[in-house]
């Protein structure tokens, strides 16, 4: 598929520690002469974010409220293409990414495409534990319809669309942007595809980045599902039987390492639980 050039966009907000890494990657997977703009919006970094932004040819512009979402529409406001691309600041691209992902947006329907994320560190358990989950929800490698895997982080759009449906979710939690924005779309009679099997590296810092991680996501996870339910009218899983899973998880952990010969999910399957729980309590305070 040959959609001419695009602009790139990225928030970020302290980025320093992986941001080198990612924008180098994406100079690599995306042919330069594709790229029209590259925008970051930064979110008042105090480290040395915007430096490095700039010595990779990157636009910096202040993100006109905080957080994701208006980082989102700030960037927004400044595309010029027809199709743009948005990243954020700790995803490792893949190199198959420029190959296979744009073409998806060939179809009239589709509005939106990424592939997934899988966590690339240490311990081993924690990247099959997200390859499992993922099996369960794409049934073939594609999936359309469900909201699971849609992310803003390694995706395509189509423009026009986006700012039809009135641009990105405007909320406060961080969590959930990419649920509301597939719902909207879904509402407006597009699709969002994600190839299950193109796949990026989130990057972390090791076991306790991940789990700090699953933690802000609970914490976030509880208004973000309200505000789904508002809209949309249904519920989204966020601490929806959370209790009862932290409590089977022990069995859980244990019946899925013996099942997928990984030991390592005997503990980390129940931590991630914990962690994912304690967190949708500090959310429902």
């Amino acid at each position: 598929m040959v959609i001419g050039k695009v602009d790139l966009v990225m928030w970020t907000k302290n980025g320093g520690k992986t941001l080198s890494v990612v924008l180098k990657q994406i100079e690599q997977v995306i042919p330069s002469e594709f790229v029209n703009n590259r925008i970051i919006v930064d979110d008042m970094s105090t480290d040395d974010t915007k430096e490095m932004a700039v010595s990779f040819g990157w636009q910096i512009v202040d993100n006109e409220g905080s957080g994701i979402s208006d980082g989102a529409n700030t960037a927004l406001k400044r595309v010029e293409t027809e199709y743009f691309i948005s990243f954020e600041q700790d995803l490792f691209l893949t190199k198959y990414w420029w190959l296979q992902i744009p073409s998806y947006l060939s179809a009239s329907h589709v509005a939106a495409a990424n592939g997934i994320r899988l966590v690339g560190q240490k311990p081993a358990g924690l990247r099959k534990l997200q390859e499992l989950e993922i099996n369960r929800h794409f049934k073939p490698y594609l999936c359309e319809s469900d909201t699971f895997g849609k992310t803003l982080d390694n995706t395509i759009y189509k423009t026009k669309i986006i700012r039809d449906i009135g641009g990105f979710p405007s909320m406060k939690p961080n969590s959930g942007v990419d649920v509301v924005l597939a719902n909207r779309l879904r509402k407006a009679g597009f699709h969002w595809i994600v190839d299950k099997k193109v796949e990026s590296l989130h990057i972390r810092g090791g076991l306790r980045d991940e789990l700090c991680h699953l933690y802000w996501h609970g914490s976030d996870d509880v208004e973000a599902a309200e505000i789904i339910k508002k809209e949309f009218g249904y519920e989204w899983p966020a601490g929806r039987n959370r209790l009862s899973n932290l409590i089977k998880s022990p069995i859980f952990g244990i019946v899925t390492a013996v099942r997928n010969r990984e030991p390592n999910i005997a503990y980390l399957y129940p931590l991630r639980s914990l962690y994912y729980f304690v967190g949708i309590l500090a959310g429902s305070r």
